[in-house]
């Protein structure tokens, strides 16, 4: 079957662009990747928990970041303590903010998934999380239109290459797993 329809440039352009960005952004995310799981070392190791949230689709990849910090990245080790918040999807659910007040303790860590979209719920519980001394991670884009303004000098910025919500996503997605396989390699040791 020959169909040179894949080769078309629409279709490669986003791949080309994406991986550009990675390749540019490769050194910057990982130093930045490395606080944030030194952060998440520092939480659970005192004792505290690691609050996962995100909107949309970026919800999505707080499930993903609780579930990979409950079970690990394949390794075997003991679960760490992780819970994803869930945004409200109904009337009379819980929002995010209302969660993070219930569940958050000084001590714990907020790792929050912005997709740099209006996210006005994300960035209320930012602003509780804050409040209430927890730690904050923030996945964003290179903007940080939603959290940046709310980062203090002891929370860690994972900046995102990229300006679309897929983009971000897909970018985020890898770094959240790079993030999960360094903070076992921390506990761990390094794979052999």
């Amino acid at each position: 079957m020959s169909d040179t329809s894949y080769q078309s440039p629409q279709l490669q352009q986003p791949l080309l662009e994406t991986a550009d960005w990675l390749y540019q952004s490769s050194e910057r995310l990982a130093q930045q990747l490395h606080y944030a799981a030194q952060a998440i070392l520092h939480t659970i190791t005192t004792g505290g928990r690691v609050l996962c949230a995100g909107e949309g689709e970026a919800a999505w990849l707080a499930q993903q970041a609780a579930q990979l910090l409950i079970c690990g990245t394949g390794r075997e080790r003991p679960p760490l303590a992780a819970q994803a918040l869930l945004p409200a999807s109904h009337a009379g659910q819980p929002t995010l903010t209302q969660q993070v007040r219930a569940h958050g303790h000084p001590g714990d860590l907020w790792l929050a998934f912005s997709l740099e979209r209006d996210e006005a719920d994300l960035k209320a519980a930012s602003q509780a999380a804050s409040e209430q001394d927890l730690t904050l991670v923030a996945f964003t884009g290179e903007t940080a239109g939603v959290l940046g303004p709310l980062l203090r000098d002891t929370d860690v910025w994972v900046p995102l290459p990229g300006a679309q919500a897929p983009t971000l996503y897909a970018i985020g997605w890898l770094a959240l797993h790079a993030l999960c396989t360094a903070v076992d390699n921390q506990l761990l040791g390094e794979a052999a």
